[in-house]
């Protein structure tokens, strides 16, 4: 058995096939967005868009278009997407019952996430200007090259922001699929 000592790994600078032993590893789509500006008074009960506009990176093929807040990976394989979406009741008032956040595969949801409150004496539990919970949606995909993938939230029982201060969008693909 032969071992290889080296100091420093440094990544290829062009694209392409990087071999290990007898099996190759294909470079991996990935990307991670984020958005600055919040959308303000959105209407109680309709999903909007989540305006993810600057990317911190897009790697490995794939094209986040900041202009319709989609990504496109350009190499068919199972994908980890994930979303983290910061939404806030509008007039921080307590009105808001429940929040959905969603990854949308080609206009259609593919995962969810909803956090359902219940009533209490006029208010549904977050003291509105204290606090303001996040959700996360998170899961495999099967894409195809020129699938796009977005996210959509919304809240229900009041009009709603959406602030950037803690929402994210992400994905890689599982090496070695297709």
């Amino acid at each position: 058995m032969s071992k290889i000592f080296v100091d420093t790994i440094e990544p290829k600078t062009t694209g392409g096939d990087i071999t290990i032993g007898v099996g190759t590893t294909n470079n991996t789509p990935c990307f991670y967005a984020t958005f600055t500006t919040e959308v303000t008074n959105q209407a109680n009960n309709t999903a909007i868009k989540i305006p993810f506009n600057a990317t911190s990176f897009n790697q490995g093929g794939g094209v986040f278009d900041t202009s319709n807040n989609r990504w496109t990976p350009g190499v068919a394989g199972v994908y980890q997407i994930g979303a983290t979406v910061n939404l806030k009741d509008y007039n921080d008032d307590n009105n808001f019952q429940q929040q959905n956040v969603s990854i949308r595969k080609n206009g259609s949801d593919v995962y969810y996430n909803r956090l359902q409150l219940a009533g209490q004496s006029g208010s549904y539990g977050f003291q509105g200007s204290a606090y303001n919970p996040v959700l996360t949606v998170l899961g495999l995909v099967q894409l195809d090259a020129d699938d796009y993938v977005e996210v959509w939230g919304s809240i229900y029982n009041a009009n709603f922001n959406v602030v950037g201060s803690g929402s994210r969008f992400y994905g890689f693909k599982l090496a070695g699929t297709v």
